[in-house]
């Protein structure tokens, strides 16, 4: 579900340390409302301006490009946010003003980093797990992995645990990067869609899914099986598990691309109910979850071209708006009252949580297929398909 046929045209950006209006160039603000309530095409000035542009910093060169796509997210510690890239480079930028404190030459990057007692654990496509100093970006040492990892790694305190493309789990010792134990799913020999789910922990296990439509709970000091439930529902193909699960009280929540949306029990894995995904107009789309998301009381998730959906924890959908023709979708951020979500084709949309209206749409000219980072005080970073980090402040 990679859009094709965009549009390219060159952009020369710098940058800003001051707020700028949405009318310059390479970063548009098109607010609007749709004539098809499932579609994402836009048609109607909304009006709101919920989104303050302070600086932007552009990671790579990618303006000749026809079809450019960025996945990293960012992470921020104390003043600095930390964000890679598809170039290969990863960067140290000072939270306020966009300027660089260090950079490093990694390797592609399609998630954000894990920063943990200092420490910044990086996935890159190339299978390494690499672990740096926040301060220095001096690295400390890399582990090889046999797949891409596209999802964030997490920690135990003791250990870091990922996942990779190649469906395996891994843990490894957070200091010295050393080896502890893996777990490895049965990958489908049928294709399988793009991307793979992060590990979610809780207690004393670990919890994540595959491509075969498995989700597992694994004991987090040995990696053993606590409990495996299929998601897959009664398909024979496409049925991956690539969204994170989210574990709220006793319950899992998890998805799959044939199945929908799951509650599990944590303990042991039963299924307590399921909500498929289907939309009569695409009667043979294929549902991919680019994430899940909570406030504690509803269940946010994003779908390749069906859209966005708020859900009680009963199952019971709340509201639903469209995402026809926006392109992949990655996971949906809670701010406050404010939700907020990209997609691959049409950009970054602030909505009202409670009624999934759109208040707010930014697009900088390609679209946005990377998860946006909001920080508690309402600073928001992305980065845009061309490469390009953008700070806003969030009303």
């Amino acid at each position: 579900m990679i859009r094709t046929g965009e549009r390219a045209r060159a952009i020369a950006l710098a940058v800003l340390t001051t707020s700028l209006s949405f009318a310059i160039a390479g970063c548009v603000r098109v607010p609007y409302k749709t004539a098809d309530a499932m579609s994402a095409e836009p048609i109607e000035s909304l009006g709101e301006d919920r989104l303050s542009l302070k600086w932007k910093f552009i990671t790579s060169d990618r303006s000749t490009e026809v079809t450019p796509q960025e996945f990293a997210a960012a992470a921020v510690y104390a003043d600095t946010i930390y964000i890679g890239s598809a170039s290969g480079k990863f960067f140290a930028l000072r939270l306020a003003n966009g300027l660089e404190r260090w950079h490093k030459q990694l390797g592609s990057v399609a998630c954000a980093p894990l920063v943990s007692q200092g420490m910044l654990y990086i996935g890159t496509n190339e299978g390494f797990l690499v672990a740096i100093d926040s301060q220095t970006g001096i690295e400390k040492w890399r582990y090889q992995s046999r797949g891409p990892i596209e999802q964030t790694p997490s920690s135990t305190g003791d250990l870091i645990i990922f996942a990779n493309e190649a469906d395996q789990v891994v843990a490894v010792d957070a200091i010295t990067g050393k080896f502890k134990w893996q777990y490895k799913s049965e990958t489908p020999e049928e294709y399988t869609l793009r991307g793979h789910a992060g590990v979610a922990i809780d207690g004393e296990l670990a919890y994540t899914g595959f491509s075969n439509g498995t989700l597992v709970a694994l004991r987090k000091e040995n990696g053993s099986v606590a409990w495996s439930t299929s998601l897959k529902a009664d398909a024979d193909r496409f049925m991956d598990v690539d969204a994170t699960p989210l574990v709220i009280s006793g319950t899992v929540y998890a998805s799959s691309s044939s199945g929908g949306v799951y509650a599990i029990d944590k303990l042991t894995g039963l299924v307590r109910w399921r909500v498929p995904f289907w939309d009569a107009a695409l009667p043979s789309s294929v549902g991919n979850v680019g994430g899940l998301a909570s406030d504690g009381k509803v269940l946010y998730v994003s779908v390749a071209d069906l859209g966005t959906y708020a859900m009680d924890f009963s199952g019971n959908v709340l509201w639903r708006v469209g995402a026809r023709g926006g392109g992949e979708p990655a996971a949906p951020v809670v701010f406050g009252d404010l939700l907020v979500y990209s997609l691959a084709g049409a950009g970054l949309f602030v909505a009202d949580r409670k009624t999934g209206e759109t208040l707010e749409y930014f697009d900088p000219g390609d679209g946005v297929s990377a998860q946006p980072t909001i920080t508690a005080d309402g600073r928001m970073f992305v980065m845009s398909n061309r490469g390009i980090v953008y700070a806003f402040d969030l009303d």
